[in-house]
């Protein structure tokens, strides 16, 4: 046997360190593979959140995705925004209106008639003075009874114009509007008020100022808010409220003497009421989400003024008229932005 040179212990030493390190290599590719594969955490996500140019954020939603998420969105209710008035306001009966009227058809009927009387009376009269002119064609007599039929069907007439001057005058000193005109043309609020299909509201506005256009009524038990027009000064007063007393239509046919309290607005900046249910709160302010027609798909944040709420809502700067606001769901789409927001922060 050949002795171990040092040549040869050192060859053989190197083809075993050949042999460990390929035999590394062999048992290790398993994890090797695995430390090369991608981690879970660098998986794209698509983003519902998206901004602009100016950096305005927006989210959006496809119409499924609005559904299963139960978002709503309904259109605000347009208000003006001004001097807030309060008042007392009762339901009037409008009995004593349409019978005090039909007395006023009735002297206008009589009126038609006795003009038309006297139109004959007075012709005939005429034609018996033409033949007692011609030679006394026509006996004197005659001619009297004639004249006196004409004076009589004057003085008729005269009379039933008094009374129907009277019936109008009695109309307006306790109507006002609804009174109509000397003409005879009536109002055209009456035709509702005459078939059951609304009601006359009295209101008593206190202090000093401009009747609101419109006025929103409440029931003593109850928190739906009736919508009542304004017609035009009472000149009566109520007898529980004290204060200038203006009419007003609701069309919401309502009792008889039922007490409601009123609310409405004067001035002439015209905004919209969101509802309660429509505001979210980030960074200590309300916010809403609002939805165009052009864009149904796409919600974005708008802020509220502070000191805008109301016990019916919150008023909102004049939206455009296709806008939309998210009435249920607001919340979902603010942890939706916010949510996309950290992610872009962490990964800065």
């Amino acid at each position: 046997m050949k002795a171990l040179t040092p040549h040869r212990a050192m060859f053989l030493m190197g083809l075993l360190i050949i042999a460990l390190v390929w035999a590394l290599i062999y048992y290790a590719r398993d994890e090797w593979k695995l430390y090369e594969a991608p981690a879970d955490d660098d998986i794209a996500v698509p983003s519902l959140v998206e901004r602009d140019e100016s950096g305005m954020s927006s989210v959006k939603l496809t119409a499924a995705a609005q559904k299963a998420s139960g978002i709503e969105v309904g259109q605000p209710l347009t208000v003006r925004a001004g001097t807030e008035r309060e008042a007392q306001a009762a339901v009037l009966d409008v009995e004593p209106l349409f019978a005090l009227r039909a007395q006023l058809q009735e002297a206008r009927a009589d009126i038609a008639r006795l003009a038309s009387q006297l139109a004959r009376s007075e012709a005939e009269r005429d034609r018996i003075q033409a033949l007692y002119s011609d030679d006394r064609n026509a006996s004197e007599r005659a001619l009297q009874t004639a004249r006196s039929q004409a004076e009589q069907d004057r003085g008729a007439l005269a009379a039933a114009r008094a009374r129907a001057d009277g019936l109008h005058a009695r109309l307006v000193q306790g109507w006002g509007a609804l009174g109509g005109t000397a003409s005879g043309e009536a109002p055209r609020e009456l035709d509702k008020l005459a078939d059951r299909r609304a009601s006359l509201v009295a209101i008593a506005l206190r202090g000093a100022g401009d009747a609101p256009p419109t006025m929103q009524l409440r029931l003593p038990d109850g928190e739906e808010s009736i919508e009542a027009r304004r017609i035009g000064l009472a000149p009566r007063s109520l007898a529980h409220a004290a204060g200038e007393t203006w009419l007003y239509k609701t069309e919401r046919v309502l009792p008889t003497g039922t007490r409601l309290a009123a609310r409405g607005v004067t001035g002439t900046a015209v905004l919209h009421l969101v509802p309660n249910s429509a505001v979210v709160w980030y960074a200590g302010l309300p916010w809403i989400y609002v939805r165009d027609d052009d864009e149904p798909e796409e919600f974005i944040r708008q802020a509220l003024p502070a000191e805008s709420q109301r016990p019916d809502g919150w008023l909102a700067p004049a939206l455009e008229d296709d806008a939309r606001v998210v009435t249920r769901g607001a919340q979902l789409l603010l942890s939706e932005e916010l949510k996309h927001t950290l992610a872009d922060e962490n990964d800065d």
